[in-house]
């Protein structure tokens, strides 16, 4: 009995130990790990909050540039403001104000072929290296101007990588030159337009190596108060003669390099674009529309829809002037620099709000009007450090991700660039109150160092701090009628 009593208690020790051994007692490693604040901060409710999406959304918009402007041209403010593109408005006002030859209508299209030497090219220099009273921009007739060459802005532009988009154009909003035909008509009117387009093109592209690949059909013809005098039916014309020109360059003479042409460049809410997209369907690759509305959103809608409709949702939509030129706002106050990246954030949404590319109306003041983003004494108005915030954060072609948000002030987008930097860019409406927001970029981040930037009254698109992705979480605060940008670098 005894030694069964033992042999029990035995047991019992055994099995008590053998539990013992199963829960681990805390050691001093796990309590300081304990201590370690990797866990996601705690969200107050009373904070907004936006949820970035870790799988690709779409594009940003592939190309943001401006519209030139005739008080300055300066390569340094293009690069940095960070545009890749520079609408320049050309053809006969500018570059053949006489005509090259001293009888209409000569030389003839099959001539030119045969021998573009035929071509008055003295006057072509002349026109491109010394224009009339020392400026490119004597025909605007808008002081003060730039003083320097359409030779010099090609080169420089060329220089800096950045493509120039070129409107050819018969007459200007001003109804010059004179003599140009508008619209064509005769034989002879049709051959000084292909002489002009084939003219242009050739000196830029032949005669010079300037790699002007990218032209505009007119400005706005459907309007005769910006110079074109014709139907549409005869503008469809003028589109084919356009075309031949062109590609008989391209053809002949730079065999294997790609020309763009951009039609129809109608004003806002224009039906142009769909009765071109039937009319000519193959005389143009780039749906080309001007849109001053406020919000872009509706008139860019209606060209994918035309163009769905049409059986050609592929091509690119472009919106070759936007900006302030309709409202009393210039580019000087904080709303309207909301304005412009909310509008190029909406751009670089996928489907129906995509924008291939746009060109802001203008860089420059025409003359001391205030339509550029910068004066013509030089100044910077406060509106182009929004755009440039905006740029930095969408240029390009990047992969976009979407962001939810939960507050109606709010608007964002995050980017990725080819170096796998992630943007992160945020505006905020609201014109009374500053939003601190939490910011879940989980699904792109771990960690990583924050590099912010602030554009509002006081900011010009100004680094402000830095902030740390706690396993992808960021609390940040967007000032009223304000916006933040937060670049990671890997």
């Amino acid at each position: 009995m005894k030694a069964s009593f033992w042999y029990n208690l035995l047991k019992l020790q055994g099995i008590l130990l053998l539990l013992t051994a199963c829960v681990p007692f805390p050691t001093k490693p796990d309590v300081q790990q304990a201590m370690t604040p990797t866990a996601p901060p705690v969200v107050d409710p009373s904070v907004s909050t936006i949820t970035v999406n870790g799988t690709p959304w779409g594009h940003s918009t592939c190309s943001i540039g401006a519209v030139e402007g005739s008080s300055r041209f300066q390569i340094s403010d293009l690069k940095d403001l960070g545009i890749n593109s520079y609408h320049i408005y050309g053809g006969m006002p500018r570059w053949e104000a006489q005509n090259d030859s001293s009888s209409y209508g000569t030389p003839t299209i099959d001539q030119i072929k045969a021998n573009p030497n035929i071509i008055n090219w003295a006057a072509w220099d002349t026109a491109m290296t010394n224009p009339p009273d020392g400026s490119d921009y004597w025909w605007t007739h808008d002081q003060p101007l730039w003083h320097g060459n359409a030779r010099t802005i090609f080169e420089d532009l060329q220089a800096a990588g950045i493509h120039p988009i070129l409107t050819l154009r018969n007459r200007d909003d001003k109804h010059n030159p004179s003599w140009s035909p508008n619209p064509p008509k005769t034989q002879a009117d049709w051959n000084e337009w292909w002489e002009h387009v084939f003219a242009t093109v050739y000196w830029l592209n032949v005669r010079n190596n300037y790699h002007v690949d990218d032209f505009e059909m007119h400005n706005e013809p459907n309007l005769l108060s910006q110079g074109w005098a014709g139907t549409q039916d005869q503008y469809v014309t003028l589109l084919q003669y356009t075309h031949d020109a062109i590609d008989f360059v391209y053809k002949t003479y730079l065999p294997g390099r790609t020309y763009h042409i951009y039609a129809p460049a109608t004003n806002t809410g224009s039906d142009w674009p769909y009765a071109m997209l039937q009319k000519a369907t193959d005389l143009f690759d780039r749906l080309d529309i001007h849109d001053y509305n406020q919000d872009m959103s509706a008139y860019v809608r209606q060209a994918h829809r035309w163009l769905n409709a049409l059986g050609r949702p592929d091509d690119p939509v472009w919106i070759s002037e936007w900006g302030s030129y309709a409202t009393n706002n210039k580019y000087d106050s904080p709303p309207m620099g909301i304005t412009l990246m909310n509008n190029l954030m909406r751009g670089s949404q996928p489907g129906e709000d995509y924008v291939y590319g746009s060109n802001i109306f203008s860089l420059y003041d025409y003359g001391h009007t205030p339509f550029g983003l910068i004066s013509a004494n030089g100044t910077k108005r406060i509106d182009y450090y929004a755009m440039r915030m905006a740029i930095r954060a969408l240029q390009g072609c990047r992969l976009t991700y979407r962001s939810t948000v939960n507050n109606p002030n709010l608007f964002a987008i995050t980017t990725k660039d080819a170096q796998e930097t992630t943007y992160f860019l945020v505006t905020n409406q609201g014109k009374k109150e500053s939003i601190r927001m939490h910011v879940n970029l989980s699904a792109l981040l771990s960690g990583g160092k924050g590099t912010i930037w602030q554009f509002d009254a006081q900011h010009k698109d100004e680094i402000v701090g830095d902030t740390i992705a706690n396993q992808g979480q960021v609390t940040l605060t967007v000032p009223a009628m304000g916006a933040l940008l937060v670049q990671f670098k890997q």
